[in-house]
């Protein structure tokens, strides 16, 4: 009987070492999220805990809340309130003692203001209106070959007085 109970109870304390790491230890996914550090706070009667809200955009839809195992990333989030901020997360099945499943593992502060490259920004911008300018001007010369004299009187009359837009025909038969 002694022998059984010291089995069962062996037994069942490996349940419960598994049960914890499964349900509380055990990460089933890992991500990120990017938005507006709008509180973080030290909470709990017995066990303190640091829990926190971001804010991603605009309604309740769109605030994520989390918390954080690690002392010296809460602290470090603690000073960056109402900033923009990765926080990278791992989820968890529960979070007791915390009260989210979501623990944040590090974070790092958003670039305010992206860089952009204003001269390839440029120069896309520009590639984009000279295809634009060539695909409506051959539309519109493609309207007028099926009428041959009309589009011979034009492209003369063209020639005549714009030597610009005529030199713009040869574009059209052009392979990009």
């Amino acid at each position: 009987m002694k022998k059984f109970l010291f089995i069962f109870l062996i037994l069942l304390v490996v349940a419960g070492v598994a049960a914890k790491f499964i349900l509380f230890d055990y990460v089933y996914s890992k991500g990120k999220r990017v938005g507006n550090l709008t509180k973080i706070s030290q909470k709990g009667k017995v066990i303190k805990t640091w829990e926190g809200t971001l804010d991603e955009g605009f309604g309740e839809q769109l605030t994520f809340h989390f918390s954080v195992k690690d002392n010296k990333v809460a602290k470090e989030l603690f000073s960056l309130e109402n900033k923009k901020v990765v926080l990278f997360y791992n989820e968890h099945l529960m979070g007791w003692p915390r009260e989210t499943k979501y623990d944040i593992t590090e974070w790092k502060q958003q670039d305010e203001k992206p860089v952009v490259d204003v001269k390839a920004n440029q120069e896309a911008q520009q590639k984009a209106l000279d295809r634009a300018e060539k695909t409506l001007f051959c539309s519109f010369l493609g309207t007028l070959a099926s009428d041959a004299d009309l589009y011979k009187k034009v492209k003369a009359h063209v020639e005549k007085s714009n030597l610009f837009l005529f030199n713009k025909y040869d574009i059209c038969n052009q392979k990009d």
